[in-house]
């Protein structure tokens, strides 16, 4: 797999990172998806570094996702001309001058004794009479970050006029996922979801799961999405820091239940951010996400503003190579009454048994991906390479554990034998003379929920 493991990891791009040396250095360094979080910077910075990370792969010749972070129904915090400012206790801040929020219908559903919480926990601020922000703990207060209401749901609409056309000019850019934050409920992924279609996207939809509605609806939302981030940040303000732990064990447990790809997120590595160094905590959390069973970690300032990138992505790199090896992942729930599980579990069998030792590769022929997904949330130890013919399924199989999707043109008459496809592959670099690979797939393309043909090939 992509510098031999398994686990994605994803990198949020920023001043730290942004420049053509970085890039190139985070990618050969074991990054797999770059993140482009909105809140931050203008809408041409960002297409500007996504066109620049697209080239750089391509040079390359590896294949480098991309995540656009979209502010969805979560309250930004904006300090007009600059981008922070030292607050001390007791610190009066006017309310649509001295610090903006947004989206602008917030400012009409606050009310005197209103509770603010700014980035994931750091500043607390209470609402006076006056259309004043009172301090209540001293700190630096940085422009873009999110802010949470204690005890108080807002009515904000899950994309604003002015995201949705944002949303259009990243679409021109074939973006793989877009991730939305503060995920209420199911209904804002489908909101999410019939825009896109509306505008021609094919791009995967992320859900971060960040506030207790998030977690009550998990199931659905799971359901309606294309992945799963575990975004620790705001959720340990919503639900209370003690209880993250369970939350993210219990999120990883429904996303492997259901084949959907889970992510990792906020303070993996946060002392990184000023020291060349993790600490043993922050080891043992990612080295935790991935014996909990999660698809990818995700890197945040560590990455976009912090001292150390590319240290970060190393560490990260060799915490999860270890792990994937040292710790075997207890298998998810079975399927009932699934075909392509059946078959997935057989070849999961084979590949676990003594005969199936010299087998090195997993092939799957995928029109959903969902076959792909099956054989991952496995965990098996060598890599599936799953091929689509379908850009969009291509794109969303780039997050999950251990698969490597490839574009391929089938053969009109449907898939008999696979010798002429791995003849293909060969020439490619995927597949290797005298290797022993698992099949897997249907006879008939674009037909999904089909497969039923399982056998070892060995490449001539």
């Amino acid at each position: 797999m992509h510098s031999g493991k398994f686990t994605k990891i994803i990198a949020t791009l920023g001043p730290s990172s942004s420049a053509e040396k970085d890039i190139k250095e985070l990618i050969t360094a074991g990054v797999n998806l770059f993140r482009f979080n909105l809140k931050h910077a203008d809408t041409a910075w960002h297409l500007e570094h996504i066109k620049k990370v697209r080239d750089i792969s391509q040079k390359l010749g590896l294949s480098t996702g991309v995540i656009v972070d979209l502010q969805g129904p979560e309250c930004i915090l904006v300090i007009p001309g600059s981008k922070e400012v030292a607050l001390r206790k007791g610190d009066l801040l006017k309310l649509n001058a001295d610090v903006l929020l947004s989206p602008e219908n917030v400012y009409s559903q606050l009310e005197a004794g209103d509770v603010l919480i700014v980035d994931d926990g750091k500043i607390e601020f209470t609402v006076t009479g006056k259309s004043e922000l009172k301090v209540v703990t001293s700190g630096l207060l940085k422009s873009g970050k999110g802010v949470s209401f204690i005890k108080k749901k807002l009515l904000v609409p899950t994309l604003s006029e002015e995201e949705k056309e944002r949303i259009k000019e990243f679409v021109k850019l074939s973006p793989d996922f877009f991730a939305l934050s503060f995920v209420r409920d199911h209904g804002d992924v489908e909101n999410l979801s019939k825009f896109l279609v509306e505008n021609n996207s094919n791009a995967g939809i992320i859900s971060k799961i960040e506030t207790q509605g998030g977690i009550d609806d998990i199931e659905l939302i799971v359901e309606k999405s294309d992945g799963i981030m575990v975004a620790r940040g705001d959720l340990g303000v919503e639900v209370s820091l003690e209880k993250i732990t369970y939350y993210q064990k219990k999120i990883i447990e429904v996303c492997r239940a259901h084949a959907k790809p889970v992510i990792v997120a906020t303070q993996m590595l946060e002392s990184m951010t000023t020291n060349h160094l993790p600490t043993r905590a922050e080891v043992s959390d990612i080295s935790n996400a991935v014996r909990d069973g999660a698809d990818a970690v995700m890197l945040s300032g560590e990455t976009a503003v912090g001292k150390y990138p590319v240290e970060s992505v190393k560490f990260m790199h060799k915490i999860v190579s270890f792990n994937e090896k040292a710790f075997r992942v207890p298998d998810g729930p079975e399927f009932s009454e699934d075909r392509t599980f059946s078959i997935v579990k057989a070849a999961v069998d084979i590949i676990r048994s003594d005969n199936g030792r010299s087998i090195s590769k997993i092939l799957v022929a995928t029109e959903t991906g969902k076959t792909a997904r099956i054989f991952s949330s496995f965990r098996p130890e060598i890599p599936i390479i799953a091929l689509t013919q379908n850009d969009g399924t291509l794109k969303k199989l780039g997050l999950s554990y251990g698969v490597l999707p490839k574009r391929i043109e089938f053969p009109e008459h449907g898939l008999v034998d696979v010798t002429e496809i791995a003849h293909d592959l060969q020439k490619r670099g995927i597949l290797t003379k005298g290797e022993n690979i698992v099949v897997v797939h249907g006879k008939r393309w674009k037909d999904p929920g089909n497969t039923n043909s399982l056998y070892i090939f060995n490449v001539v």
